[in-house]
C-alpha cells in the first residue's frame, strides 16, 4: 500500500486503474479492503483509490470517537492522492464521512455515492438500537469485546425479513470484522462528534447540490431505511436506489448489482462539472 504523511497519522492507500478518480470509504469493523471484489470492475474505467481508515487495517492510530479526524483524512487524500474532483463512494459511516467532507468541500467532490449511511442515527434511536447499545456495553463491561462486537455487526446487518447478514457469511469471513472490536466500540460511545455525526446538520446536507445517490439494500434494515427517508424529505434531489438481494453488506450481499449502481451513478454524471 501506498502511504499518506499526515501530521499524526499515516494513512494507507491503493490505487487502480486511470481515469476520472473514485475514492471509496468503508465503513466500521473492516478496511479498504471490504472493496476487494468490486474494485477490478470499478478500475477498467476509472482511478479507483481505496484506503484504510485511520484506525482500521495499516493506518494505525488509536480508536476514533471524534469522526471530524476521519473527514480531515478523506480531505487530505482528495487534495493530494486523487489531485482533481472524484466521485465518492461511502458506505456506512464511511458515507457519513463522504456527506461532511462534500458540505464541507465540495470543491473536491465531483459527486457523492452513499450506501446504507446510518446519518443522524443517535437522535432517531428507536428500541431495537437502544437494547443494541445497551447489550454491547453489558458486554463491553463484562470484559467481552468481541461479544460486544457481535451485538453491533448483527444489529448493523439486520434483514427485512429477520435474520442478518452477519451470521450468514462463512465463519472465516465472520473473523475478519472480529479484530476490529476497539474502534467499533469506540465509535458506539454516545458523542456528538460520533459516528452517527450528529454534529452535521440536516441542512448542510440538504444543500449539496452535486449529483447525489443514496443506495439501500433492498433487504436491509427498515432504521436505516427511515434514516435516508428523513433526509430525503429534506433533500428530494437524492436519487435513491435499491440493491436487490442485499442488506446492509451490499458490496459483499451483491456485488454485480453493486457495480453496476456505482458505474451508471458515474455515467450520469459524467459532464457535471
Amino acid at each position: 500500500m501506498a502511504n499518506l504523511q499526515l501530521s499524526n497519522v499515516n494513512i494507507k492507500y491503493d490505487t487502480a486503474g486511470s481515469g476520472t478518480p473514485i475514492v471509496m470509504i468503508h465503513g466500521s469493523a473492516v478496511d479498504g479492503g471490504t472493496w476487494d471484489n468490486v474494485v477490478p470492475a470499478l478500475s477498467a474505467n476509472h482511478r479507483v483509490i481505496t484506503y484504510d481508515r485511520r484506525g482500521y487495517g495499516q493506518s494505525t492510530h488509536k480508536p476514533v470517537r471524534d469522526h471530524r479526524l476521519h473527514a480531515a483524512d478523506l480531505i487530505a487524500l482528495l487534495e493530494q492522492v486523487a489531485k482533481e474532483p472524484a466521485h465518492v463512494v461511502g458506505w456506512s459511516s464511511g458515507g457519513n464521512v463522504a456527506m461532511a467532507v462534500a458540505a464541507e468541500r465540495p470543491d473536491l467532490v465531483k459527486s457523492l455515492f452513499i450506501i446504507e449511511a446510518p446519518f443522524h442515527g443517535l437522535r432517531n434511536m428507536n428500541w431495537d438500537v437502544l437494547r443494541t447499545l445497551l447489550r454491547l456495553k453489558y458486554q463491553q463491561l463484562r470484559g467481552h469485546p468481541e461479544a460486544a462486537l457481535i451485538e453491533f455487526l448483527r444489529f448493523g446487518t439486520g434483514l427485512t425479513g429477520g435474520g442478518n447478514s452477519y451470521d450468514n457469511l462463512p465463519k472465516e469471513e465472520q473473523e475478519t470484522f472480529h479484530k476490529y472490536w476497539a474502534p467499533v466500540l469506540a465509535e458506539w460511545d454516545p458523542h456528538f462528534f460520533g459516528v452517527m455525526h450528529e454534529h452535521i446538520s440536516m441542512r448542510a446536507i440538504a444543500s449539496i447540490k452535486l449529483p447525489f445517490t443514496w443506495a439501500l439494500g433492498a433487504k436491509g434494515s427498515p432504521w436505516i431505511a427511515r434514516l435516508h427517508d428523513n433526509v430525503k424529505r429534506k433533500a428530494p434531489h437524492i436519487k435513491t436506489v435499491l440493491i436487490p438481494d442485499a442488506g446492509h453488506l451490499a458490496h459483499i450481499d451483491a456485488p454485480d448489482a453493486f457495480i453496476e449502481a456505482v458505474q451508471q451513478h458515474c455515467q450520469s454524471t459524467q459532464n457535471a462539472p
